[in-house]
């Protein structure tokens, strides 16, 4: 079966607003192996995003989000890619495409008027962090921190809460891997630390 075929069943369960079905495709497109997900996003990456414009209902747009979470390349593409895996066949501006495509979109997605598909859009722009990170693009994730907040500042309530949240996990993911171990040992230990002086 051609990725378009699979592509086409998956539609209509996610379209469906039925948790079962919408599930079942999500969770198959998780268990894809690298290069099937990465061939995914071609395939499908344009109708997601015009299925998502058309959804009514919240739950759907929901389903749309966590596809997209799942096509998000990470960290395990990333590493496949450092450590020069042939199985691969994709290089490294293919990801940076899909990458900046998939963040573009969840960006909107995270201002949905949703709770549970900005949710969604938080834990997907996360697994985005992590690939810049992974690729040691510390200026996109700059660049994203300053549109952050651009975007919570004209945002209210929970909606600017999940903005404002997003924020903080860039900045978290520029520091270093010391500066991250100290800040959450500061976290775990600094009121007992403080009491025992």
């Amino acid at each position: 079966m051609s990725m378009r075929d699979r592509w086409e069943g998956y539609v209509s369960n996610l379209e469906s607003g039925d948790s079962d079905r919408a599930n079942e495709a999500i969770d198959e497109i998780k268990n894809m192996a690298l290069e099937e997900r990465i061939e995914l996003f071609e395939v499908c990456f344009d109708e997601l995003t015009e299925m998502y414009a058309a959804a009514d209902e919240g739950y759907v747009r929901q389903s749309i989000v966590r596809v997209a979470e799942q096509l998000t390349p990470g960290i395990p593409t990333v590493v496949a890619l450092d450590n020069d895996d042939r199985s691969l066949d994709v290089d490294a501006s293919e990801i940076r495409k899909q990458t900046d495509a998939l963040c573009g979109f969840l960006l909107e997605a995270i201002t949905d008027d949703d709770g549970r598909v900005r949710q969604s859009a938080k834990r997907g722009l996360k697994d985005i962090l992590r690939t810049y990170d992974a690729l040691e693009d510390e200026e996109t994730i700059e660049a994203l921190m300053l549109e952050l907040d651009e975007m919570a500042a004209e945002a209210s309530g929970k909606q600017q809460q999940h903005l404002q949240e997003t924020k903080a996990e860039a900045r978290s993911t520029l520091q270093s891997g010391l500066a991250r171990l100290v800040e959450g040992f500061q976290e775990e230990f600094g009121d007992s630390l403080q009491s025992d002086r």
